[in-house]
């Protein structure tokens, strides 16, 4: 027999709060009465084309309709009470939201559903039980041609119409209401609830459009072989009947099948392509992308998996970019790719120092903020000239930087002299990146800036140094020691560039050419041997100090 309304189908604006319920629910009501209206008519058509015609069965049909009505108006008044009870903490949250949504709101929207549909089928299936038991008590007997009009034809068009609520709910819920009380998705985290998966989905839809219209079509056949057979109709009055009867039946689940699929295909596909569409915008490098997550079956979990994938690429992004700015990119890249385990590694490279000259007297001038943005102002610079002439920062030492060249140089070969040319090219062009920043200082009445830069070419050890939990990457060695050497003696002589005759050499073989003249050779802490530098030669000239010779000497 029919059932009560309850929710089919929410509003664009799910809930706006101020009114006496949430738009939606009078909606819902609507819906899923005129579901179980039609299937109470429905069942009406089917127990006159397959109810046996004795006078028995006459008799017991025309007392079920005495009492029909008082039954229908108490299973619709009791079940409105409990999908109203049910469904009330859902509404209540809807006319004054709150934040975090409670849980018990969120399971009974997930569960609305299904409970829903089950609410409704339940009076079709009491009435199966009631009409037998109040024919037995009338008329003391009760006999198996009432099965067709007491029992078959109510459980089945009770079970089409249970079917048609829930899909029609779970595709309006999804869809509208789910959202509202899940806005970060999430679902699968709040554990089971009664809801079907899209197995059991597609079950009941195969049930609805295909085991019921032919189990109709069967009973309505089967009623007029036994009417012939028994006489009680003649054969072309059966005939016509059946005619008639099958193409209404016809029509009817023609329809509600088109129905039918349209939901439940909307309910399918709809968020499965907002899944692809998100995953093309993710592949395309797009990490904003938010997948609404209408469900806790596999379409929701494979929505709110999509949403994890991308919230773990956005949290990888960011560590990477807030890893570039503790390392050098280049470094950090190389890391990641498994390039260098802990422990290092011997590598031919070249090696740059670039230290502020007399900074520490102009910084006891200088408010700790100014001190602050000088040192900004310069290391930006230098670091963005560093990078495109293909080196990293290795560390920041003070007012010093300590940048390297060639070791991520892919060829072994080549390694060694493509990073000297590098070098001595990113020392020059410091030289006139510094004139620049110097023009913007003193435009805006600040001190210029002096550089003292040292390059140097040898073996050092690269690798991450340090404690097990705590470590860096960087290179030491010898190499390194003596460009250091090299900057302070750079310092020390007034010269703003000074390179060693191994790197000098190296980069020209690299296709650099500098204007750079041969000082002669220099002692450092460090070495029992003096050093052959090079110097640029109109400021070598100037100094007077030392002599030189040709550059271009072999």
């Amino acid at each position: 027999m029919p059932m009560t309304a309850t929710p089919a189908r929410a509003a664009t604006v799910v809930g706006e709060s101020g009114g006496p319920f949430p738009l939606w629910l009078p909606l819902l009501i609507v819906v899923v009465l005129a579901v179980h209206l039609l299937a109470g008519a429905t069942t009406q058509f089917t127990i006159n084309l397959m109810r046996s015609l004795s006078p028995f069965a006459q008799e017991s049909r025309a007392f079920e309709m005495t009492i029909l009505p008082y039954w229908r108006l108490i299973a619709y008044v009791t079940g409105t009470i409990a999908i109203f009870t049910y469904l009330w903490p859902v509404v209540v949250h809807f006319r004054r939201p709150v934040e975090p949504v409670p849980t018990r709101v969120q399971r009974r929207v997930l569960s609305a559903p299904f409970l829903v549909a089950a609410m409704t089928f339940a009076p079709w299936c009491l009435s199966a039980v009631f009409f037998p038991a109040v024919t037995l008590w009338r008329f003391g007997r009760w006999a198996p041609e009432l099965m067709s009009q007491q029992v078959l034809s109510p459980v089945v068009n009770g079970f089409l119409a249970a079917t048609t609520s829930y899909l029609v709910l779970e595709w309006l819920f999804r869809s509208q209401i789910v959202p509202r009380v899940f806005p970060d998705g999430r679902i699968p985290e709040l554990g089971p609830c009664l809801t079907a998966g899209v197995r059991t989905r597609l079950f009941l839809f195969l049930a609805a459009v295909a085991f019921i219209p032919l189990f109709t079509m069967l009973g309505v056949v089967r009623t007029g072989v036994v009417r012939v057979a028994t006489r009680v109709q003649d054969a072309d009055t059966v005939v016509a009947a059946m005619a008639h009867a099958s193409t209404l039946t016809f029509f009817l689940y023609v329809a509600l099948g088109i129905v039918l699929t349209l939901i439940l295909a909307r309910s399918l596909t709809r968020p499965l392509g907002e899944v692809a569409g998100a995953l093309r915008r993710v592949q395309r490098g797009d990490l904003g992308v938010q997948v609404r997550v209408g469900s806790s079956d596999e379409v929701g979990v494979l929505e709110d998996g999509v949403n994890a994938l991308v919230g773990a690429l956005r949290d990888r992004e960011h560590i990477l970019q807030t890893f570039g700015h503790v390392v050098d990119p280049s470094v950090r890249d190389y890391l990641l790719a498994g390039g260098m385990e802990r422990g290092g590694e011997l590598r031919a490279v070249t090696v740059l120092f670039c230290d502020l000259r007399g900074f520490t007297t102009m910084a006891e001038r200088m408010a700790p903020e100014e001190v602050v943005r000088t040192l900004n102002e310069f290391f930006a610079t230098m670091t963005a000239w560093v990078r495109q002439c293909g080196g990293f920062v290795d560390k920041f030492i003070g007012d010093a930087m300590l940048v390297v060249f060639g070791l991520f140089e892919t060829s072994t070969a080549e390694r060694p002299a493509a990073g000297a040319a590098a070098a001595l090219r990113c020392a020059l062009g410091m030289e006139a990146r510094l004139a620049e920043l110097n023009r913007v200082r003193v435009a805006a009445g600040r001190e210029p800036l002096e550089t003292s830069i040292a390059v140097h070419a040898g073996e050092v050890v690269a690798g991450a140094i340090g404690a097990p939990d705590r470590h860096e990457f960087t290179v030491i060695g010898d190499t390194v020691n003596v460009a250091a050497r090299l900057q302070e003696l750079c310092r020390e002589t007034g010269c703003t560039l000074l390179v060693s005759e191994t790197a000098y050499e190296l980069a020209r073989r690299g296709g650099v050419e500098g204007t750079l003249a041969m000082r002669e050779p220099v002692h450092v802490r460090g070495r029992s041997r003096p050093i052959g530098v090079f110097g640029p030669e109109a400021e070598t000239h100037a100094t007077g100090r030392t002599p030189f010779v040709s550059s271009t000497r072999a």
